[in-house]
């Protein structure tokens, strides 16, 4: 029998039974195919109610590391969580996670930018100022344009007319929103270099204009180097 340790009290109960669990599965202490515990037996393990199990159970299940059958409980799936994918952001911490992040974006940004800059549309390009102009406007309100700046990158992945790409630039760009929100926040507050982002990604927006590839992938790249320097980070080479 597999020995689960009690969880800590923390912001989501869930969020650490599901990721104690998949801990567990992913070491193997639970095959493929095997039956988990009972909701009743892993909430007494975890010192946790079965409401919260099963809420676990449910996140699991959602990313293909269980299936369930009504009456018969949880298993393990055949091809642990290879059925999705997710950004586990609570798998490292401090500046190393964010490099990492700023490291997938860099790859994702770059390719966007490059095959943008080969197939746009004029719509693409009207969707991309329309987010410029939003975030100049924000800007000028005294916001940090975080909504306008995502939408800009992810009008920029729409150009590309690849749907894989645009959803998986969808789910990036959301899941580093808090990476985008600190350096614009350093930025305000610090040096106050608002303007040198805007002009980031104006230089972004006229390689695409241009159909420059080469252009468009390295103002993708510097824009985000940039970003990490704002943070006082740095990207991996």
């Amino acid at each position: 029998m597999v020995t689960l340790k009690s969880v800590a009290r923390p912001h989501c109960l869930a969020d650490e039974v599901a990721q104690s669990l998949t801990a567990h599965i992913l070491a193997g202490d639970w095959k493929p195919g095997d039956r988990l515990p009972t909701e009743m037996e892993l909430g007494g393990q975890f010192e946790v109610s079965r409401a919260v199990v099963r809420e676990a159970i449910s996140r699991l299940k959602s990313e293909g590391y269980v299936s369930t059958h009504q009456g018969k409980g949880a298993f393990v799936a055949e091809d642990p969580g290879l059925v999705a994918f997710r950004l586990d952001l609570d798998a490292g911490t401090g500046a190393a996670a964010t490099e990492d992040l700023l490291e997938l974006r860099t790859i994702v940004e770059e390719a966007c930018a490059e095959l943008t800059a080969r197939r746009r549309t004029a719509r693409d390009l009207a969707a991309m100022r329309r987010a410029l102009k939003d975030m100049r406007s924000a800007y000028r309100d005294g916001g940090l344009g975080l909504e306008a700046d995502i939408r800009f990158h992810e009008a920029v992945a729409t150009a590309t007319h690849n749907l894989v790409l645009q959803r998986f630039m969808q789910f990036v760009g959301r899941h580093i929103r808090e990476v985008i929100r600190m350096a614009r926040l350093s930025v305000a507050r610090y040096e106050d270099k608002l303007s040198e982002v805007d002009g980031e990604h104006v230089v972004i927006l006229k390689a695409i204009e241009k159909r420059d590839p080469k252009a468009a992938r390295a103002a993708a790249r510097l824009h985000i180097e940039n970003g990490a320097k704002r943070l006082k980070l740095r990207t991996k080479t």
